[in-house]
């Protein structure tokens, strides 16, 4: 299993002062500077792949943008090895990721591509995803959280709507983790997008790119890894409240989605949050 099912922990993004071709010179400084504390690179680049859901009504994104001390994201996620031929999606994270005043905690579990048609349709595939599950898990937290997560997404009518792929690097030791995220693509989808064998290279031409290198730090509430003053001093990056969501819807309604009746008033939400998006065409 790639991580806990529970992730509770500090999120603090950067923006980093390098362009995209400057991303392979920065990665090898910080894979010398890191190690020193505790923190080792792992994999190759990942191709991250990031479904989400709203309904009809877009109210997930109205909360997230319009209340930026209080979030929540509902999301499907696949994990593919950048550079090798795309393989067939073989398994999910289904995933609820909330912040309160920056205090990101994520509750996920993974699932079998052949279990989300069920899983979606309100049925009852448990058993399936804890025998996929890491062992020691407790079973009845993994259906409890089945539940609530399912229940969300049949009540409130999610449907996906936006894929996102990105690249990453990453270095982390148990419990704290750096990751170097750039290339981040913005898609309008549907549910077609299940049929898709891999999330890595969408045939279509995306609504949106960004120009922004993110430096993605995470660690247990309570503490401050001496590492970040070291990142901060030696390295040309500044905090930002920057969410690939935000800046991806704001590429969707200034595209696919503009005749959306409440399009200009969610680009209103967008600007004064600041994020930004190079659309296309």
């Amino acid at each position: 299993m790639e991580g806990p099912i529970y992730q509770d922990r500090i999120e603090r993004n950067y923006e980093v002062g390098v362009n995209q071709d400057g991303v392979a010179a920065l990665w090898r400084e910080l894979s010398e500077f890191l190690p020193k504390y505790g923190l080792h690179p792992i994999n190759g680049i990942s191709g991250v792949g990031t479904v989400y859901f709203d309904n009809s009504d877009y109210d997930l994104t109205r909360y997230t943008v319009f209340n930026p001390a209080r979030r929540m994201l509902v999301r499907l996620r696949t994990y593919e090895t950048f550079g090798e031929s795309p393989k067939p999606i073989s398994h999910y994270w289904i995933e609820v990721k909330t912040s309160i005043n920056g205090q990101w905690r994520k509750k996920r579990f993974r699932l079998n591509r052949g279990d989300l048609a069920g899983f979606l349709e309100g049925r009852d595939v448990t058993q399936s995803v804890l025998e996929d599950s890491e062992n020691g898990v407790d079973s009845e937290v993994i259906r409890n959280l089945y539940r609530e997560i399912q229940e969300l997404i049949l009540t409130m009518g999610l449907k996906p709507f936006f894929l996102l792929t990105y690249k990453r690097l990453a270095l982390q030791n148990d419990v704290e983790r750096v990751s170097l995220d750039w290339d981040n693509q913005y898609y309008s989808v549907g549910s077609d997008v299940y049929s898709y064998d891999s999330w890595k290279y969408p045939v279509e031409e995306p609504a949106g790119k960004s120009r922004k290198t993110i430096l993605e730090l995470k660690y247990p509430r309570g503490t401050r890894p001496a590492w970040i003053a070291a990142l901060e001093k030696y390295y040309p990056i500044y905090e930002t409240g920057f969410l690939k969501f935000v800046e991806g819807m704001g590429c969707l309604l200034r595209g696919p989605l503009k005749t959306h009746r409440e399009a200009g008033y969610f680009l209103r939400l967008i600007k004064a949050y600041g994020g930004e998006g190079r659309p296309l065409g």
